[in-house]
């Protein structure tokens, strides 16, 4: 029995002086049995470079095999001496199982818990519960330490705490010791080897450790005083034997040295201390890693001093983490590609791998380098796990249409009679948009088939059909499962049961079946590690359940639990990961042990915030209550190292990372984080930058236009890498009217030669403007036929943007329809029930400002409550919220139509018709429609409808006056109406115009003019100076536009003596002079220009319509409102100002006047 210390710096070759021992041990005793033991994620490469150097000292063509030399972890070791046991065979005790068997006691104790209790409801205390009790079995801490530790001290303020805790573990203990724990492997392994006779024929070699648990450490002893020889490798540079400062460089592995040391004393085993003296590492590794330890406080700091190579430490700065990982993935494939470099020398490492999670893959195979990143992958997110979370909230949240869909897209459960997932997934889209525009609810989604609102012909709507017998697939799947699932859990079930239709029902529905054609298929594309997915999640969740039902057994079934059991342990659960290849880029994080073969170690994110980190645990007790346990335990029973000792570590920690490899060191960081905030460089890089005079070098996201050799290599890897940056560079030197570098040019033409399709079309972006193509005349037809057929707002479309009325009324382009309220269906549900009202008062003969307000608010809630049952109106009555939303706009129409009823008494226009149709609109016409001859024979019809016609009659003369219901307040522009932005009010009137004779009767008709109305309930502000009657009545004030005629303007307000008329926008003076305001009157003449520049606008955008012209011209007026701001096409358009091609299309804010005379200008050109 001895024990061999290896020790000396990290530079130095330590695995060399170990298989030195070996050497001596295996021609001592050739067949004896030799164990390497080393951290578990590193055993496999472990294994493989032992059987090399195994084979090294053998003929070089000849096969390797040895069976009593093996690489094995701890856990390892204890299956190769204990597979037969029946101690060892028994179940282990899984993460899963933990957090139950706890959820288990938590439960029977609840009363006796006053603090653990309450926390068992928050999310993760189960996983963290369960870690803080495997940090007390590898200690060895039992509940009896930790009852003795309660003794020393009863005033001490967490004693309530730790008593609870106690008690909680110490059921714990009980309930689990059938199981196998990780401790139980080693301390069973532990015993066998104080039994076992063959064990003085074992010899051992431990690596890559500075510290073990208490667990191990009993391990560690027994193997020490049973085996043979018993070597260990530590980073430290001297045997320390007297007292130890935590804030030491070397701590760990010092503790360590003197708890090994110890147990050979007491054991009366002889210790040797062996040096490694290779040196593993270049020239200037080791003196980097010689001042790092001298700058942490184990040295006297030498002067400053130069590397031997600027190559061997490097400092990149990069523009942000997707240019640090660009530049790491480039750099490597050109050493790969230059130097005879293996991609398996190099080493990638952060502190955070999860910052560059999302995208380090996608670099890595940009430039095709094989990689495998070193850390567990979580199965949480995977589909399975989310469809059954989605069965549940289905079941338990009335069927949400997000939870449906969601559900849905998981692929997972896919009706039979869909032959492929494409008809599928088309099927899913159509039945999205369909629930969302029709707020579908439980009761729809459990009642009949899905049908349209409207009759379909079967020979004209075959494709709308067959889109709802899609639907209706997909909808009739989803109530078959609902009641499925409803028929089961409505009832009371145990737990067994509960797991065994869970699992029957998703054998049904084809869940497993459709996991196994997942696999298949990621098999067939050679993504096995995609492929090995599918099987262990199958498998992780049989053992959930198999778990589940061992726990809770004939307990009743708690569907809440079951989906918090199933999120910790899916949580906890990890896929198994293989390299799918030995010549790989090892990608890791700062904290893991890295075999010491690699070449060229990159450190991504080395900024002041990774390096160092600053520990801060989130565990069940804290530093102060682990310091409280721990100082009372023996010798050989230990927790884990508190916060402060984690901190003090940080240099050691690095070190390890900084001699990992032999030649080369680079630290890369990003200048500034993805939300553009500055990121500093850290300050242990810093200070090595500091002493060794070593320059940042800048990597930029965009390269420049004109770098040289130097510079441009730097950006040169994989063809598609290259190619990312070349259009980068290229479009600097475009916006910057400058010629790329002779190097890029090179790089150019290299990528011409060997990948040209691709590169031309990239490179032709270039050349790209954002000017839409002019469609040819037999597109024109097909889109628009030889008439086109528009609306006033289809119109005022086409002003606003050209390019936009093309995509909504030519491609017939549209957003996805919301099952919301929308201005426009309240709109529409304000003008149905200002209509009723007026059809109803012409029906019965009445005059409205001759009824009650009591009569007026029985009315309006009677039209009110008969317009809301309709089906377009269903959004109105869906829930409370609604009805609510609904009262008020009840209200709102009331009051609109009480300010009504006070206008009509300033005068005495009545109400003629309501919602005049003029042209046909779904079959229904009132009025001739507006047509007028367009260039090669087409013609552009105008249709629209009136929200109302007022009439007047003074003596024998009718006045006839349009009323235009808005939403918002609204004034008639002159300088909107001259560039085609407000034709409402001039079309209306041009209607009214055109069917005079009609609207006439025979009667002596004229034209009074055009008013806006606002629907609104508004807020007045009350003081003794203020009418409220009066103010009321100004809020609901007329605007628009009036004709100049003497008799009409006399008889518009007959209530009004002097002064600012409350219904219309006119002003009498004290003697009977009625002036009106500026941009509201017009005289005939006016009227007239008005109407033929109206006309003028409306061949105009027909002629540009069939034009075949394309104009991307968004307006825009001085308060900055544009044609963009509530555009659904934002996203089509591309727009952007400051590019040459796209400009506004600016109005001028011309007055009335200036209006007018340009009006008559452009009449009197003819154009």
């Amino acid at each position: 029995m001895t024990l061999n210390f290896v020790l000396g710096k990290n530079q130095l070759d330590h695995h060399q002086k170990m298989m030195e021992l070996f050497k001596k041990d295996h021609t001592k005793n050739p067949n004896g049995q030799f164990f390497f033991l080393v951290p578990n994620h590193i055993k496999f490469e472990s294994e493989i470079n032992m059987l090399k150097e195994l084979g090294s000292d053998q003929d070089k063509d000849s096969l390797i095999a040895t069976s009593n030399v093996q690489s094995f972890s701890f856990s390892r070791l204890a299956w190769y001496f204990l597979r037969g046991d029946s101690t060892f065979n028994a179940e282990s005790l899984t993460e899963t199982k933990s957090a139950m068997i706890l959820r288990n006691i938590i439960d029977k104790n609840k009363k006796s818990l006053h603090i653990f209790s309450g926390m068992s409801e928050k999310s993760g205390f189960f996983e963290q519960l369960s870690k803080q009790f495997n940090e007390f079995q590898n200690g060895q801490v039992q509940p009896a330490d930790i009852e003795k530790t309660l003794k020393v001290d009863d005033e001490v303020f967490f004693k309530d705490k730790v008593e609870e805790l106690n008690l909680i573990y110490s059921d714990y203990l009980k309930a689990t010791e059938k199981y196998e724990t990780s401790d139980y492997q080693l301390n069973a392994l532990a015993n066998y080897m104080n039994q076992d006779l063959k064990s003085k024929n074992y010899y051992f070699y431990v690596e890559s450790f500075s510290s073990f648990t208490a667990a191990e450490l009993n391990l560690v002893s027994s193997l020490l005083v049973n085996g043979a020889s018993f070597n260990i490798s530590l980073i430290m540079e001297q045997p320390v034997l007297g007292d130890l400062d935590n804030t030491s460089f070397y701590y760990r592995p010092e503790h360590t040295y003197q708890q090994l040391y110890q147990l050979a004393r007491n054991n009366d085993i002889p210790v040797y201390n062996n040096f490694a003296k290779t040196v593993r590492v270049g020239t200037d590794i080791k003196k980097l890693e010689d001042y790092w330890i001298q700058s942490s406080g184990s040295g006297i700091i030498q002067g400053d001093e130069k590397l031997d190579s600027p190559n061997s430490v490097q400092i990149w700065k990069c523009t942000n983490k997707q240019t640090e990982v660009s530049a790491v993935s480039t750099y490597i494939r050109q050493l790969v590609a230059t130097q005879n470099n293996r991609y398996r020398d190099f080493l990638i490492v952060a502190r955070d791998l999860g910052q560059y999670r999302s995208f380090i893959e996608s670099f890595m195979e940009i430039n095709d380098i094989p990689y495998f990143i070193d850390l567990e992958k979580k199965m949480t997110d995977h589909p399975f796990k989310k469809l059954i979370d989605l069965l549940f909230k289905v079941l338990n949240r009335g069927m949400q249409s997000e939870d449906v869909i969601a559900l849905l897209r998981t692929e997972l459960m896919v009706p039979e009679k869909f032959e492929s997932i494409a008809t599928y997934r088309d099927a899913v889209d159509l039945t999205e948009n369909y629930i969302l525009a029709a707020g579908i609810t439980k009761k729809n989604w459990l009642g009949d088939d899905f049908e349209p609102e409207a009759d379909l012909d079967e020979a004209i709507d075959a494709s709308v059909i067959d889109k709802y017998r899609l639907i209706n697939i997909i909808k009739n799947f989803v109530k078959e499962f609902f009641n499925e699932l409803y028929d089961f859990f409505e009832k009371e079930h145990s737990s067994v049961e509960g797991a065994t239709f869970l699992y029957n029902f998703l054998d049904k529905y084809g869940v497993y079946k459709q996991l196994l054609n997942w696999q298949k298929q990621a098999t067939e594309q050679n993504d096995l590690s995609l492929a090995n997915q599918p099987e262990q999640v199958i498998n992780k969740f049989n053992e959930i359940l198999d778990e589940y039902v061992s726990v809770f057994d004939d307990e009743k079934f708690d569907a809440k639990n079951f989906i918090d059991i199933l999120d910790a342990a899916f949580e906890t659960a990890q896929y198994s990961q293989i390299p799918s290849t030995l010549d790989a880029v090892n990608i890791s994080e700062i904290g893991m042990v890295q075999p010491n073969n690699r070449k060229i170690t990159l450190i991504l994110g080395s900024t002041t915030e990774n390096m160092p980190a600053a520990s801060v645990s989130n565990n069940i007790i804290t530093d102060d209550e682990r310091k409280l346990i721990s100082d009372s335990l023996s010798e050989d029973k230990f927790l884990k190292d508190s916060d402060e000792v984690v901190n003090n570590s940080e240099p050691f920690l690095h070190d390890l990372v900084f001699t990992t490899p032999s030649n080369r060191l680079i630290f890369t960081y990003p200048g500034f984080t993805d939300d553009n905030k500055q990121k500093d460089l850290s300050s242990y890089v810093v200070r090595i930058k500091n002493h060794f005079g070593l320059d940042e070098q800048d990597i930029l996201f965009n390269p420049e236009a004109d770098e040289d050799d130097d510079q441009v290599i730097r950006y040169v890897g994989s063809k598609s890498s290259s190619l990312n940056y070349l259009i980068r560079v290229s479009r600097m030197a475009v916006d910057n009217k400058m010629d790329i570098s002779n190097q890029w040019k090179y790089v150019r033409n290299r990528l011409y030669n060997e990948e040209p399709d691709k590169t031309e079309f990239v490179l032709d972006s270039l050349n790209y403007k954002n000017i839409p193509h002019d469609l040819n005349e037999k597109t024109v037809s097909e889109l628009y036929g030889d008439n086109v057929n528009v609306s006033i707002s289809r119109l005022e479309t086409f002003y606003k943007n050209e390019y936009e009325y093309f995509l909504k009324y030519g491609l017939r382009l549209a957003p996805r329809q919301i099952f919301e309220v929308t201005p426009a269906q309240t709109g529409s549900l304000f003008h149905a029930v200002l209509d009723s009202l007026v059809k109803h008062l012409n029906n019965d003969s009445t005059n409205l400002r001759f009824l009650s307000d009591e009569q007026i608010q029985k009315l309006v809630h009677q039209i009110f409550s008969d317009q809301i049952v309709y089906p377009e109106n269903r959004i109105f009555r869906i829930n409370d919220r609604m009805d609510f939303i609904s009262t008020k706009l009840e209200a709102t129409v009331l009051q609109l139509i009480m300010s009504m009823k006070e206008q009509l008494t300033h005068n005495e226009f009545v109400p003629r018709a309501s919602e005049v149709t003029f042209g046909r609109i779904r079959n229904q016409q009132n009025l001739p429609g507006l047509s007028f001859d367009l260039a090669n024979n087409h013609k552009i019809n105008v249709r629209g409808k009136i929200d109302r016609i007022d009439e007047l009659t003074i003596d024998d003369m009718n006045y006839l006056a349009v009323i235009d219901y808005k939403s918002s307040q609204h004034d008639f522009s002159f300088a909107e109406f001259l560039e085609g932005l407000s034709m409402q009010m001039p079309t209306y009137l041009q209607s009214l115009v055109a069917n005079l004779d009609i609207l006439a009767e025979g009667k002596a008709t004229q034209i009074a003019g055009a008013f806006y109305s606002h629907i609104q309930n508004p807020k007045i502000t009350l003081n003794k100076k203020v009418k409220p009657d009066i103010e009321l009545l100004k809020k609901f004030k007329l605007s628009g536009l009036i004709v100049d005629d003497e008799e009409l303007l006399e008889n518009l307000d007959t209530r009004l003596i002097s002064g600012q008329s409350t219904v219309v926008p006119l002003r009498k003076k004290v003697d009977g002079t009625i002036t009106v305001k500026e941009n509201s009157l017009i005289t005939k003449d006016d009227l007239f220009r008005i109407l033929n520049y109206n006309k003028h606008l409306i061949t105009k955008a027909g002629d540009d319509i069939y034009s075949g012209r394309l104009r991307l011209n968004p307006y825009r007026d001085r308060n900055l409102n544009t044609g963009l701001q509530y555009s659904d096409y934002k996203s089509i358009f591309e727009f952007d100002a400051m590019l040459p091609e796209n400009d506004y299309h600016e109005i001028i804010n011309y007055n009335k006047k200036d209006v007018l005379v340009k009006i008559q200008s452009i009449l009197e050109d003819g154009y």
